[in-house]
């Protein structure tokens, strides 16, 4: 009797061990939220946050899942605009006392397909929320993003979220399944990862047990993960000064005073007129010192076979536009202009130029998606500091079509 109960007791602690470990492993992406939401996330600090980007914040959840809860939050997903800020940047005019600021998104590289991930991780909540999305033209090459972009900029989190979403069609999971693995550098750190993206939409037995018998090592990996937005988020948090959180929670809800538009435009034309006024091609005067000026003549034409009508990036356009769909989200799109006396200088031809901006905004209005266009504006003055960001008016007639998004009804 005593050999049996001597038996039966590590077997009983091993199985005990195991549910915890299962347990744990399993539930940490609820414990994750919950932890955040109810320790971490205080008045301002999500706020506050969203003028200050960090990638280890956007390719997190935490952050971006609390901020579509705050109605006075327009989360702004785009790519090196976001982090760049200068002058009427969306994070300098739209402030607490606008009634709305922005969640900054995006970074250098962080392109359509890197969008598309970050928004269909959210999930279903972005149904029926506002939030704008930046489309830039020069991604729109024939080659798309690129190995070391998309590895550099990718999330496994939010990979493991989409896989693991039920309110995704398996037939939309299985294309983005299928083009992410197109790209081969991103899934060194994370094989099983890649391994449930090769078996995604695959139903044969064979598969199915594959799938089982990779699901514990899978989670392990996906908890990593969770637990890593986790620890980065309440790190960038804590670098927050405290007149800055302050500053962001203790505005009325009811507080809106919208921008005097036409004097911040006469504002930001006069600055820049200061700024931009050692080049032909009203771009920053630092800017084109020390990025174009020491190889101006060998840019000369040298841009002139680029192509913008056939591209990878259409098709993930499309399948960012098909998650939207399927979970009722109604964003505004942005397109941004490139700066026309530049690429004129650099050979990329008027008639390149207008069938990319025309593609896209096709592409955008056929899904029935709200536009807002300044492709028109590539030879308007003082509209960007460099070849392609938006800067001085640029950026204030950005700023107002993004407010007026947010209080359209």
């Amino acid at each position: 009797m005593r050999f049996k109960l001597f038996c039966k007791t590590p077997f009983l602690a091993f199985l005990i061990a195991v549910a915890l470990f299962l347990g744990t492993i399993y539930s940490l992406p609820s414990i994750s939220e919950f932890c955040f939401n109810t320790f971490v996330a205080k008045p301002g600090t999500v706020a506050a946050m969203g003028i200050n980007p960090h990638p280890y914040t956007f390719q997190g959840l935490l952050l971006q899942k609390k901020a579509l809860e705050d109605p006075r939050i327009l989360p702004l997903y785009g790519s090196s605009e976001m982090s760049m800020i200068y002058d009427y940047h969306p994070s300098k005019v739209l402030t607490p006392e606008t009634g709305v600021t922005p969640l900054l998104v995006g970074k250098g590289g962080t392109q359509t397909i890197i969008q598309m991930l970050n928004i269909a991780a959210l999930g279903n909540d972005i149904s029926g929320k506002k939030f704008a999305i930046f489309v830039t033209p020069q991604w729109y090459g024939v080659s798309g993003i690129n190995e070391d972009t998309f590895a550099g900029n990718f999330s496994a989190l939010h990979v493991y979220t989409i896989l693991k979403d039920r309110t995704l069609s398996p037939s939309l999971k299985n294309n983005i399944a299928g083009r992410l693995l197109q790209f081969t550098k991103a899934y060194q750190d994370y094989p099983y990862l890649k391994k449930m993206l090769v078996l995604q939409g695959q139903s044969d037995w064979n598969s199915r047990i594959t799938r089982l018998f990779y699901a514990v090592p899978a989670q392990m990996e996906y908890a990593a993960v969770v637990l890593q937005d986790l620890r980065h988020t309440i790190y960038r948090i804590s670098l927050l000064p405290a007149d800055t959180i302050a500053s962001y929670a203790n505005v009325p809800s009811t507080s809106a005073t919208e921008p005097q538009w036409d004097q911040m435009r006469l504002k930001a034309i006069e600055l820049a007129k200061l700024k931009s006024n050692n080049n032909p091609f009203e771009m920053d005067n630092d800017y084109f010192t020390t990025n174009i000026l020491p190889n101006l003549q060998k840019r000369k034409e040298a841009d002139k076979d680029t192509q913008y009508t056939s591209s990878q990036e259409y098709g993930d356009l499309q399948l960012l536009m098909e998650v939207l769909k399927e979970e009722g989200a109604q964003p505004l799109f942005v397109i941004l202009p490139m700066n026309g006396r530049w690429v004129d200088f650099t050979g990329i031809r008027a008639e390149k130029r207008q069938a990319c901006y025309q593609k896209l905004a096709q592409m955008i209005q056929a899904e029935g998606f709200a536009l807002a266009d300044f492709s028109s504006h590539e030879y308007d003055d003082y509209y960007l500091r460099d070849p392609w960001h938006p800067s001085w008016e640029g950026w204030v007639d950005i700023d107002k079509a993004l407010y007026q998004y947010y209080f359209s009804s």
